[in-house]
């Protein structure tokens, strides 16, 4: 089984800062994500999921449709093999009323409306339940199974710089990893974008993301649309 773990805003220095052994596996490193003039969740996804850059398409959207947008199997690399599947996706499978909602939170915090902890604990309901899923699912007999987390990145805007949060998240994301890599064959861990921070808020980081694989690739600067071709070829 080819496992990937897709993680909204994984930080390469929050991974080994954490010392996030698991989630670093044997090689990894940084995408390199600067072909894109924001780095938009959807975008960066999608263009993963197709293998290849489709900001252009996205956004001519408009702000309001883009999240409607959702590819054809055969558009992904989960075309090929007969048992694949694809848990809470951007652009695939994504559950659009969890994006509302985290959205509308957002806004609720900044209008002080609703305070941390009723902001952090849908967030981290949602992750949990992913979290089951995706463990379940690893007894099944999959071709290609990816997961995608989120919370990194929508607990990380308002709380980046409380280093004991984001480390118990690290660590969350960690153990996920571990436990799915005596599962799979092989496995990448990848992310769509960084995160910097800005006080004790964070931001998306616009020039790089983060990879790691069990296995060697042949990718010394790679793009997040260069491991669509590494999977279809490793499933």
């Amino acid at each position: 089984m080819f496992i990937i773990i897709g993680i909204d805003a994984l930080e390469k220095k929050l991974v080994e800062k954490f010392n996030c052994s698991h989630l670093k596996q044997k090689y990894y490193g940084q995408t390199n994500i600067k072909e894109y003039r924001q780095p938009r969740t959807l975008v960066l996804w999608s263009s993963f999921l197709a293998g290849k850059n489709l900001e252009k398409k996205i956004v001519a959207l408009g702000n309001k449709k883009m999240w409607n947008f959702k590819l054809k199997k055969s558009e992904t690399f989960f075309a090929d093999p007969k048992k694949t599947k694809a848990i809470d996706v951007p652009g695939y499978t994504y559950n659009k009323k969890q994006h509302r909602d985290e959205r509308q939170m957002l806004r609720d915090f900044f209008e002080q409306k609703i305070s941390i902890e009723e902001f952090d604990r849908p967030i981290f309901t949602h992750f949990r339940k992913i979290k089951k899923q995706f463990i379940n699912d690893l007894k099944k007999d999959y071709d290609i199974l990816m997961a995608y987390f989120d919370i990194a990145d929508v607990i990380g805007h308002l709380s980046f710089g409380n280093t004991i949060k984001m480390k118990m998240i690290y660590k969350n994301l960690d153990e996920i990893a571990g436990i799915a890599s005596k599962k799979a064959q092989k496995m990448l861990v990848i992310s769509d974008h960084g995160m910097k921070s800005i006080g004790k808020f964070g931001d998306h980081d616009e020039k790089h993301g983060f990879w790691s694989t069990n296995f060697k690739i042949a990718l010394k600067n790679p793009k997040i649309t260069d491991f669509a071709k590494i999977i279809t070829k490793n499933s």
